[in-house]
């Protein structure tokens, strides 16, 4: 499976709340994580 993630601090903040984990290739861990920041303005 080919997998990425991209991520964009958005015109809200000035830091990036994002954050994902993508196992490594031939990894037997199937687990894919994202977590979309939501702070407060």
């Amino acid at each position: 499976m080919i997998s990425f993630a991209k991520t964009d601090v958005g015109k809200a903040r000035d830091m990036n709340q994002d954050y994902y984990y993508i196992p490594e290739a031939g990894s037997k861990l199937e687990l894919y994580i994202l977590a979309d920041g939501m702070g407060r303005i």
